[in-house]
């Protein structure tokens, strides 16, 4: 560890991707459930037909 830097600053980019990834993964789920409630399930399949398929 050179002078002057602290072990946080070393930690990586490794948790930041993490936390980054979970975070994304958490606002879909969230976007999923306000679709649902909003427009029934059968809104969120046509939808992932028409990008998927």
């Amino acid at each position: 560890m050179t002078p002057g830097t602290t072990p946080s600053m070393t930690i990586g980019w490794r948790p930041v991707l993490l936390w980054g990834l979970a975070s994304l993964v958490v606002a879909a789920t969230i976007v999923s459930f306000i679709l649902w409630g909003l427009n029934g399930p059968a809104y969120l399949v046509d939808l992932i037909a028409a990008y998927c398929l």
